[in-house]
């Protein structure tokens, strides 16, 4: 274990929410090698006060100016963050009596409150109904209304700010070492196949290659694709199991080095649920527990409505538990089909110890604006949920359904969202459903996938589960308090 800077946090004045401050900096402690505990040399002081000057500073101080206005805008208010600045600069709750100020070490706006809330959805929780179906899409959001074209990691932007005045003012840059490798740059990106399909030996797969080709024809209007699955298909057809590409993606993934988290259902409840049955039809014996003994993880894929139906989490992953006779600990909601005010406690009493669902199904980007896996908080208890949040910012249908990519227009627009990790470190998932990667259902974008993990490999990314990740976040989280 390295040597962590010992840090003080001091409240002037009544906070939004205590915990929630504490709770919010962590993320930045654990990603930077800083430890909160009492009576530190190192103080930060989250001032909560209309007038600046009564703030009782000492040489070596870091002032983070919040105001009354903040808490009635972080309880009342369905308005998205408030900005201030250009573009690449802006920031959330600036305070109206900081334009005097001028020296280093203080930070004039509310930067752990805008982070907090963007962590959190607070926008989509104060305004998108929780009896509302399906997903939330981008142009819904806080983000268009506040003019960006697209989500931007502004949580770590704001709370990286805090980091950059700190050395502005003198203190030492911590030297983080091997233990740190999750955050540390170039980053590990989390690899995870939804199983949103399975075929049967009797099937031969022929329904999902009829939708397959209607996608084409009807949502991305290319007969050409259309064409392409049909020939595909026709070659896959005297295979063991056409569309069944789960042996074939961990032989290959295994050849990088790398491992993955396979998302199953196991209940259709609802017609937008997958249709197979892992019982009736599936050999869970030879290929599940296969996969878990070359060292992949399985993980519960909540079924359409069990993000929004008490109890039914918990429900599917016992059924699922029982299937493969091992505890299961991650989760990714069907469809994105969540409240986040309902979804969160419901993951944390099925016992889960990490989920991958915030991400957009119409967008890619980072939602929750991080690239990094957080720790939501449960606004209604006032307190930390136990479980982690592994955000996702690609999927393969997303890039060829909403933006109609082709594989290398794909392919380049993959790249451009994961470089800026390679400077600043990060830790976020990408999705790759298994019914994919078998080749029959954009064509081209199978081959996308494997050239994008090479890339990745040949920049020292680490590619791996999702259970690998939480392990080493929760290690480094327990070295962000002291005392």
């Amino acid at each position: 274990m390295c040597e962590r800077l010992p840090v003080e946090v001091v409240f002037f004045g009544e906070p939004f929410d205590r915990d929630a401050i504490i709770h919010t900096l962590r993320h930045l402690a654990m990603r930077i090698g800083w430890t909160f505990r009492p009576r530190a040399e190192r103080r930060i002081i989250y001032a909560t006060t209309e007038n600046p000057l009564e703030i009782p500073v000492r040489e070596g101080d870091l002032v983070i100016l919040s105001s009354h206005h903040v808490k009635k805008h972080m309880t009342e208010s369905r308005a998205g963050i408030p900005l201030r600045g250009d573009h690449s600069g802006r920031f959330p709750f600036y305070h109206p009596g900081a334009n005097d100020i001028l020296q280093r070490g203080w930070i004039k706006a509310d930067v752990i409150a805008g982070a907090h809330a963007l962590l959190n959805l607070l926008y989509e929780r104060k305004n998108r109904p929780e009896e509302r179906d399906g997903w939330m899409r981008f142009t819904e959001d806080w983000w268009t209304g506040a003019d960006f074209a697209r989500p931007e990691p502004l949580a770590d932007f704001w709370l990286d700010s805090i980091a950059f005045e700190a050395e502005k003012i003198g203190w030492p840059r911590i030297e983080r070492r091997g233990q740190d490798a999750v955050s540390l740059a170039p980053g590990t990106v989390v690899l995870t196949h939804d199983v949103d399909y399975m075929p049967t030996r009797a099937s031969r797969g022929m329904p999902r290659f009829f939708r397959a080709v209607l996608r084409q024809l009807l949502t991305r209007r290319s007969a050409g694709q259309a064409w392409q699955i049909m020939s595909n298909y026709r070659n896959a057809f005297f295979q063991p199991v056409p569309y069944d590409a789960l042996k074939s993606i961990a032989d290959e993934e295994a050849l990088l080095g790398a491992t993955s988290s396979f998302q199953f259902t196991v209940k259709r409840k609802h017609r937008s649920d997958p249709v197979y049955d892992l019982r009736k039809y599936y050999n869970v014996e030879d290929d599940l527990r296969n996969l878990l003994h070359r060292g992949f993880e399985i993980c519960l894929h909540g079924s359409y409505r069990a993000g929004r139906t008490p109890g039914q989490i918990t429900e599917e992953k016992m059924k699922l538990q029982t299937i493969l006779g091992i505890n299961v600990t991650g989760h990714r909601q069907h469809y994105l089909n969540f409240h986040p005010t309902t979804f969160f406690p419901e993951l944390e009493k099925a016992g889960l110890k990490y989920d991958m669902s915030v991400g957009y199904n119409d967008m890619s980007g980072p939602r929750a604006g991080t690239l990094f896996p957080f720790r939501p908080y449960d606004m209604e208890k006032a307190k930390p949920f136990s479980l982690w949040e592994i955000p996702f910012i690609l999927m393969d249908t997303t890039l060829a359904t909403t933006y109609r990519f082709s594989s290398g227009e794909a392919l380049d627009h993959c790249m451009d969202q994961i470089r800026p990790m390679e400077k600043s470190g990060g830790c976020f998932s990408i999705i790759w459903h298994q019914e994919q990667l078998s080749g029959l259902l954009d064509p081209g974008f199978d081959g996308i996938y494997w050239t994008l993990l090479k890339w990745l490999k040949d920049r020292g990314i680490r590619l791996t589960s999702g259970r690998v990740v939480v392990e080493e976040m929760a290690a480094l989280w327990n070295q962000t308090i002291g005392d």
